[in-house]
């Protein structure tokens, strides 16, 4: 009897208790794992264009600065595409351009130089999976250079040229330093159109 005694308290006190919860510890409910999207860590500075003409943009950003061998690395997003090596230089701004006629978003780099009064001005198109040169490199005083002026854009007379601008230093007996930086602008042909 005492047997039967001891198996039918164990049985009332198993049976009786509630299953056990687990506790949350933010509240009473159970913690819910939603799915909420991860978005990509794009790097400060970083520029995204359609620079394949294929409406996929990507983003460009400066990667690399080597101030003793003065060049800017510019790299592309997940390696993509091939390195920029931009050689005599401290640093890059990134922007793309759109210009008419060009099938796709262009890469402009305005480049610091060891001369800090100067900007230099790199634009490069993406062909066939490489970086092309659309036109030598030009630099702007930056006295020349108001904040409303394009330093490049197609030539409306002729959609194989581009307008660009550039500083030339001239002898003026009036000013106190004896010279100026004088803007001029000339119209080129696109290389690698």
């Amino acid at each position: 009897m005492r047997y039967i005694t001891i198996c039918f308290g164990l049985f009332l006190i198993s049976c009786g208790s509630p299953a056990k919860k687990e506790k949350n510890p933010i509240g009473n409910e159970p913690s819910k794992k939603e799915n909420i999207p991860i978005e990509p860590v794009i790097p400060d500075g970083a520029i995204t264009a359609d620079f394949n003409g294929k409406h996929t943009p990507f983003y460009s950003y400066v990667q690399k600065v080597d101030s003793n061998k003065a060049i800017t690395t510019i790299a592309f997003e997940n390696n993509r595409y091939p390195i920029i090596k931009i050689p005599k230089s401290y640093g890059a701004i990134l922007d793309s351009i759109k210009m008419k006629g060009i099938d796709r978003d262009l890469l402009l780099a305005t480049v610091t130089l060891k001369d800090t009064s100067f900007n230099k001005y790199f634009l490069y198109k993406l062909q066939n999976d490489n970086w092309k040169s659309v036109v030598n490199g030009f630099a702007i005083h930056k006295k020349n250079q108001p904040d409303t002026l394009r330093p490049i854009t197609i030539d409306p007379k002729d959609s194989t040229k581009v307008i660009r601008y550039y500083s030339v230093f001239d002898l003026d007996t009036t000013s106190e330093t004896g010279y100026t930086w004088k803007l001029l602008k000339e119209s080129i042909p696109i290389e690698n159109k």
